[in-house]
């Protein structure tokens, strides 16, 4: 509450009047009134009547410049017609995109915005919306209005005038491109006495350091006959040592010499000299020549620290067990002077684990505290990315690809109460981009990855194994060799691309993985284990295809909420030398804060397993199929804590039948075992990460018995089923509670 004034009472309808105006609301009124209570307070009432709105019905261009005539028709791309408009040559266009719109200044600006960045785009270097003014005809009979679009010349100043001359828009070409390595760390001598020697009173040039030294490059296409490209031209200005390849830094540029300039090449040069991680600080320039339509192109880099140690801390809670852990890191970031980044890693620490199995081969529970600290973990690991497809060549490859090869080597030994585990895995991947939107990743055909499994068991696990023989669950913790013969990943994001308010986004992935199909090839030359598998070295290999998709589209409903899905569809089929289901580490999992938030992580299905008959069960349920959805409704509060309502369908089965999980396996009634649950969730926005904190709540459970599925119906079948299992007077020992609600914990969104 505030002390009545009746200056900003009027000032506010008069705003609101103006406001009208600007969304084309012209014949628009709005009126106030003032109401006094007794008890010394009033009440102010704005009424606003809008009317009908004035809407765009022509639309034409106006100009001078020829060139602007043809630039401007491409882009609008619809049929038009000449004319002569107030004396002047105009163009209109049949079809226009502004055709049927409101007369709305916001929309029109958005459009110059748009337009202006297109001529950028194509060669017409300074071309801003202030070159572009609306003029704008009304017809009150019909509250249509025409619009004028006149397409004006631009002002410059020369070098050494302060004179503004007017000048046509021309199209603009690189004459020279220049790398600034602004540093001083390899300079040999005193940089500031060298400086003073040629002149020089400020070792900074602007808000960088001078650079004195100078590289110039050339790219030689055919070495046999010496053929210059001569598009791929550039020099570099540098202190001391040029550390990093000039062909390394040549290949982030797109604005190469004597080709059209172009904002959007500028905006990629500067994202691809950012993304090779060599530079604190990138600083794009173009500074035009007394020549029109010539610009220079300059880079202002300034280097990183070469090499950094980083040691990461964490701690974690799933399900109430508890774990700590840390990272010690190593980074060389320009390994072979040409932007290759060689990381090493150790990591490792301990975390509580619920039992693999709830009861001993005698029947006696298991209990496991959650301050146990069970498990111990360390494993170190390295990684190296380098520019290119190696060891293909990088001239043989377009920019645009931006291709990069990633190899990398990992140890992993985690030693539990049930058994003792090495996992050996070496990658070797390609990665390339098309456009901002899609990134490809292959991996070395042969030989994409290669992981082997030793695992050595307790006495009492291993006998708990046999006692079962669940060949699914023998298979999943066995010694495993994984030859991967290739790996491929496609993904579409449109996340990256320039949208308008209110416009979808849109992410796609999908990867395709088979393996043990290359060995299977010289079967005759290979040893046969017990069952039939053949072995390389003693160890039996997979031998699977599997294929993953997710979908994610989030369609923003105003600046504070947005609705957001996912689909998620895979399934792995084991054959040949694999006879029961997928290896462990490329199986599918169900439950958890990011999957179906109902249910607990990795306790879902699969199908319509019923978990809770079963004392053999084991914590966690893998499946070679999966199938989910989700949708999520997010608010906000404020600026820091936000909301979001949500729904989760999906589930996990199995390819082939397992006897000790009847009910998983995938079959025509597919769709009746669809989990699904319903929550809500609270987000701490912290701006560099976001907490989460979800309650999800079972409303169906394909695992429960026909008439106790969904969380309204009766529990009598679910407890009678019980009662035929455990007997009268223990099934409420052994039954869990059906439909309890899940608290997940989580870092960032769940997708």
């Amino acid at each position: 509450p505030v002390v009545f004034d009746s200056l900003p009472y009027n000032k506010t309808i008069e705003q609101l009047n103006a406001y009208l105006r600007t969304k084309g609301y012209y014949h628009g009124e709005v009126t106030g009134e003032v109401k006094y209570k007794n008890n010394r307070k009033s009440v102010v009432t704005y009424t606003i009547n809008s009317g009908q709105p004035y809407r765009i019905d022509k639309v034409y261009m106006v100009s001078e410049n020829p060139l602007l005539y043809n630039r401007y028709t491409e882009y609008v791309d619809k049929p038009y017609r000449d004319t002569v408009e107030g004396g002047l040559a105009a163009r209109y266009y049949e079809a226009h995109p502004l055709h049927g719109e409101k007369f709305d200044r916001d929309v029109l600006e958005d459009y110059r915005y748009r337009v202006a960045k297109e001529m950028r785009n194509v060669a017409l270097y300074g071309f801003s919306s202030n070159h572009i003014t609306i003029l704008a005809d009304t017809n009150e009979a019909d509250l249509t209005v025409n619009i004028g679009l006149n397409f004006g010349d631009r002002y410059i100043k020369p070098i050494n005038t302060d004179t503004l001359i007017r000048t046509q828009h021309v199209e603009t070409y690189i004459n020279n491109v220049f790398f600034h390595i602004a540093d001083t760390i390899h300079y040999k001598g005193s940089f500031i006495k060298k400086l003073r020697e040629l002149g020089f009173d400020s070792p900074y040039d602007g808000q960088f350091l001078r650079t004195i030294d100078t590289t110039y490059f050339t790219k030689v296409r055919d070495k046999e006959t010496n053929y210059i490209d001569a598009s791929r031209v550039a020099v570099f200005m540098h202190n001391g040592e040029l550390v990093i390849r000039p062909k390394t830094l040549e290949a982030q540029n797109y604005l190469e010499q004597d080709g059209m300039y172009s904002e959007k090449n500028l905006e990629k040069s500067y994202l691809s000299l950012l993304q090779l991680n060599l530079f604190d600080a990138v600083k794009t320039e173009i500074r035009e020549m007394d020549l029109p339509g010539c610009v220079d192109v300059h880079y202002f880099l300034v280097p990183s620290k070469k090499q950094s140690f980083g040691f990461e801390p964490r701690a974690t809670t799933s399900n109430g067990f508890l774990g700590v852990a840390a990272t010690i890191n190593y980074v060389n970031r320009n390994l072979f002077r040409g932007a290759e980044k060689l990381t090493m890693s150790l990591s490792g620490g301990f975390e509580s684990q619920p039992p693999i199995f709830d009861q001993t081969i005698d029947g006696q529970p298991i209990q496991t505290a959650a301050r146990s600290f069970n498990t111990f973990e360390i494993g170190p690991s390295t990684s190296l990315d380098l520019p290119g497809l190696f060891p293909i060549r990088l001239r043989n490859f377009s920019k645009k690809l931006r291709p990069k090869t990633i190899i990398s080597a990992a140890y992993n030994f985690q030693r539990r109460d049930d058994f003792i585990r090495g996992t050996f895995q070496l990658n070797y991947l390609w990665r390339f981009f098309s456009k901002k939107t899609m990134i490809f990743q292959s991996g070395l055909p042969g030989m994409s990855v290669i992981k082997f499994v030793n695992i050595d068991k307790s006495d009492a696990f291993g006998a708990k194994l046999t006692q079962l023989n669940d060949l699914f669950l023998l298979n999943a913790y066995s010694n495993q060799f994984i030859w991967q013969d290739w790996k491929f990943t496609f993904e579409y994001n449109i996340k990256e691309r320039e949208n308008r308010k209110g416009d979808a986004q849109l992410y796609f992935k999908t990867s395709f993985d088979p393996a043990g199909n290359i060995f299977s090839l010289f079967k005759k030359y290979q040893d046969t284990l017990v069952g039939g598998q053949h072995s390389i070295a003693g160890v039996g290999y997979s031998q699977f295809a599997r294929l993953d998709n997710s979908l994610i589209v989030s369609k923003p409903v105003n600046k504070e909420q947005s609705l957001n899905f996912r689909f998620e569809l895979g399934a792995g089929i084991p054959y040949g030398n694999t006879e029961t289901s997928m290896p462990y580490d490329y199986s599918f999992f169900g439950g958890g804060a990011n999957d179906n938030r109902g249910w607990r992580a990795r306790s879902l299905g699969p199908g319509s397993y019923q978990y809770y008959l079963d004392s053999n069960r084991t914590a966690t349920q893998i499946g070679d199929m999966r199938l989910g959805a989700s949708a999520e409704y997010r608010f906000e509060f404020n600026r820091v804590f936000k909301g979001a309502l949500f729904v989760d369908a999906g589930n996990v089965w199995t390819t082939y039948e397992d006897k000790n999980r009847d009910g998983g396996q995938i079959s025509r009634n597919w769709y009746k075992e669809i989990a699904v649950a319903a929550g809500f969730g609270v987000r701490v926005d912290l701006e560099y990460f976001i907490v989460r904190v979800d309650l999800g709540i079972p409303l169906y459970n394909p695992s429960l018995p026909e008439g106790s599925r969904f969380i309204s119906d009766d529990r009598d079948n679910y407890f009678e089923v019980g009662k035929e299992v455990y007997g009268e007077d223990a099934y409420k020992q052994y039954l869990p509670l059906p439909f309890v609600p899940k608290l997940h914990f989580g870092i960032g969104y769940p997708f």
